[in-house]
């Protein structure tokens, strides 16, 4: 396989649970939504039936075309055949080609991205693209190594059913020195820039070593809630969801009727969001800016938060996530209200990242 067309994309099921970000929607019903894109399964479950647009902001256009496909399969099917198209449980990735090829040929497409998926369809021989994208393939490497060292029992941290018994075997029966090699061979810069970041990796200023950062971070995930229940964790034991209480946020069913149900306008934008807000084009009263402004360094950092300020409706919500470097930013006219949701991000199911929710009072 020359992996020729889907080298490009980076996420094709996501790194981030955006419960966060679609819970304060449903609560808030904002008209207009901008977010950073990723797959689309970050960002298309903000959809509500009152929202009259979503900003979809990209610099890859395969990243793009993906959440056009991703749109298109939540307007044009049904609950059960979106699940079969992705892979998702209890589906699998590797089975159903036939179906899905029916299904890709049914949905509505613009002509561009029907050619480019055309391609990446050919090439994966109509596989789910759910685990193909560059930080998926990158956790598949992970769970092999995890099955290695952690043996034959290695996710039965997985199999609890009640978090009492769960919290109780991780303290007790875990194999912690085993798990803190894994973290310390695999969670670290080097490690991540030659699997993914090819050398773009964030420069941290998180005061936590990166192994500290990492294991704190899993021992949240084993101790608030079932571990079964993250997306995340499934990747990082098995390298794809196996069970239906491990589906992201995009494919539960009250997420797809919302989806499917909405008539919100899709706009792709293929601009970075700094310069994009900051021309006052539209104005948005919900932002989710994924863990973007992490990447920021200098002036950037500094003042993206006043330089998207012409994008934003007086009361605007926006939610930033921050992964392993926190920006140093001018928050004049921001007040911080994440207390205000700490219960919502402390289930959140990746827990990698410093989650800040701002609203704009100008």
């Amino acid at each position: 396989m020359t992996q020729e067309y889907f080298k490009g994309l980076n996420y094709t099921l996501g790194n981030e649970d955006t419960t966060v970000e679609v819970e304060l929607v449903k609560k808030i019903k904002p008209k207009n939504i901008f977010s950073i894109c990723g797959s689309g399964g970050r960002s298309l479950p903000l959809m509500h039936k009152e929202a009259k647009v979503l900003a979809l902001s990209d610099l890859s256009k395969e990243q793009l075309f993906l959440a056009e496909l991703r749109l298109s399969t939540y307007r044009d099917l049904d609950h059960d055949k979106f699940l079969l198209f992705w892979g998702y449980y209890p589906y699998s990735e590797k089975n159903n080609a036939h179906e899905r090829k029916e299904l890709f040929h049914k949905i509505h497409l613009t002509p561009e991205c029907r050619e480019f998926f055309s391609k990446v369809f050919e090439e994966v021989h109509f596989e789910s693209l759910l685990y193909l994208g560059k930080w998926e393939r990158t956790f598949a490497v992970f769970a092999k190594v995890l099955q290695v060292l952690l043996g034959l029992d290695y996710d039965r941290i997985l199999r609890f059913d009640n978090l009492e018994e769960q919290v109780k075997y991780y303290q007790t029966e875990f194999p912690m020195k085993r798990w803190k090699v894994l973290i310390h061979i695999l969670g670290n810069k080097a490690m991540f820039n030659a699997l993914l970041y090819k050398g773009d990796f964030i420069t941290k200023n998180s005061p936590l070593s990166h192994f500290d950062y990492y294991f704190q971070a899993f021992d949240r995930l084993f101790t608030r809630d079932l571990a079964q229940k993250s997306f995340f964790l499934q990747l990082c034991f098995y390298g794809r969801i196996k069970s239906l209480l491990g589906v992201p946020v995009e494919a539960n069913k009250e997420s797809f009727e919302r989806v499917h149900e909405s008539k919100t306008e899709v706009d792709y934008v293929k601009e970075d969001f700094v310069s994009y807000l900051s021309k006052g084009t539209r104005q948005f009263d919900f932002l989710s800016l994924s863990d973007v402004p992490s990447y920021f360094q200098g002036d950037i950092e500094k003042n993206f938060m006043q330089k998207i300020k012409p994008g934003l409706l007086p009361g605007a919500i926006i939610v930033t996530r921050y992964y392993l470097r926190k920006s140093d930013c001018d928050l004049t006219g921001y007040l911080d209200i994440t207390d205000s949701h700490i219960k919502l991000i402390e289930m959140e199911k990746v827990q990698m990242y410093d989650i800040r929710v701002y609203q704009y009072q100008p």
